[in-house]
């Protein structure tokens, strides 16, 4: 019998199988897909906690009781992580709540003063903005009628904004606590789980330890790399962006936070801060700010973001190009956890392209 019959043969007497395990993939995607989101949290969370599952587990509990000590992990790892978390989003969402309603108020008030043929401009506008403004709004009704119109649309916007926020925290809560469930079995079960995995992957066990040991060092160098470095930032950004008197420290903080993670930085933040504070005449603040910025906070991304990778990679060489595509895609599609599974995913298939180059050269063996 030639390869080709042989071939026929495995095919056509695995196709009822493939059938049946077609029908109950797709149902099991159908009762996953509304949680899919709270499952990836639960993996990255005890992807993170596995470093304390793994000291509970072997070394205060001699590996008796894997159920208690994932219990332990859990809390450990919501009172030290998710705990700061939740109470710094929740002060955020008071403190943009309130800072939403300042905005929106002088934006009422230019609205009626427009309209009434006046101009009330907020008081946090340098006082020589404020009188170029009305010098030159002085004899334009057109002006101030797209003044009132702009006033009017944007007030409306921010109340929206302040409404899904609102309607959003119920969904987050539910969403927190169905991946704490899910996280106590992955903590407890995640070897056997992870090896199951590997049993399924359809590559030679050179290239299957390749493949997985790429992806823990890639997964240790976002957390410990991109995220630690960017959270220091936040810190000691929204430290100083307090001690100079800017309003909203924690929002502004967490927005450092968010661009830290991104080639163009905490600056994006800290800059525009100086120059605000320099345009109101307090140069002082102005100075301040931008050395603490450019000194302290600029420090930390050159030099902790380079140790913590390298420290924490395992010796894998990851590319700044995919990195950055990843997670500007990454949030993109998935939000915030985008930032964990955008360069990874990018990597990854990278890393499988690799693998297929050299199979394709005669070189089937995986790189050490």
């Amino acid at each position: 019998m030639n390869a080709g019959a042989e071939s026929k043969k495995v095919i056509g007497g695995n196709a009822p199988f493939l059938l049946f395990f077609a029908l109950f993939a797709l149902l099991a995607w159908d009762v996953a897909a509304p949680i899919i989101s709270p499952v990836l949290w639960a993996a990255l969370i005890s992807f993170i906690s596995a470093p304390i599952y793994r000291f509970i587990n072997g070394r205060l509990l001699r590996k008796r009781f894997p159920g208690v000590a994932s219990c332990l992990t859990l809390a450990a790892f919501m009172l030290i992580c998710i705990a700061p978390v939740v109470y710094a989003l929740s002060g955020l969402g008071l403190e943009a709540a309130r800072m939403g309603a300042e905005i929106s108020r002088p934006f009422a008030v230019v609205q009626r003063h427009a309209a009434a043929g006046e101009l009330v401009l907020p008081s946090w506008l340098p006082a020589w903005v404020a009188d170029y403004i009305r010098s030159f709004l002085d004899n334009s009704e057109a002006v101030k009628a797209a003044l009132s119109f702009v006033a009017e649309k944007s007030a409306k916007l921010l109340s929206s904004l302040s409404a899904s926020v609102i309607e959003g925290g119920s969904s987050l809560i539910l969403n927190i606590l169905i991946a704490a469930m899910i996280s106590f079995f992955f903590i407890r079960d995640g070897n056997g789980i992870v090896t199951s995995i590997k049993s399924m992957a359809p590559l030679s066990d050179d290239e299957r330890e390749y493949f997985f040991r790429r992806t823990y060092g890639i997964l240790n160098s976002i957390v410990y790399g991109m995220i630690i470095t960017a959270a220091l930032q936040a810190l000691i950004g929204g430290v100083g962006w307090w001690f100079v008197g800017l309003s909203s420290p924690a929002l502004f903080g967490m927005l450092m936070f968010f661009f830290g993670m991104f080639p163009v930085g905490t600056a994006a933040v800290w800059v525009p801060g100086s120059i605000y504070l320099a345009a109101t005449g307090d140069l002082k603040s102005a100075a301040i700010l931008f050395a603490w910025g450019f000194a302290i906070v600029g420090t930390i991304d050159n030099l902790l973001r380079p140790f913590l990778i390298s420290a924490s990679g395992g010796g894998c060489e990851i590319s700044t190009l995919l990195v950055t595509m990843g997670l500007f895609g990454g949030v993109m599609v998935w939000g915030f956890l985008g930032i964990f599974l955008g360069p990874l995913v990018l990597v990854l298939f990278a890393t499988a392209c690799d693998l297929y180059r050299r199979r394709g050269i005669g070189r089937g063996s995986a790189p050490k």
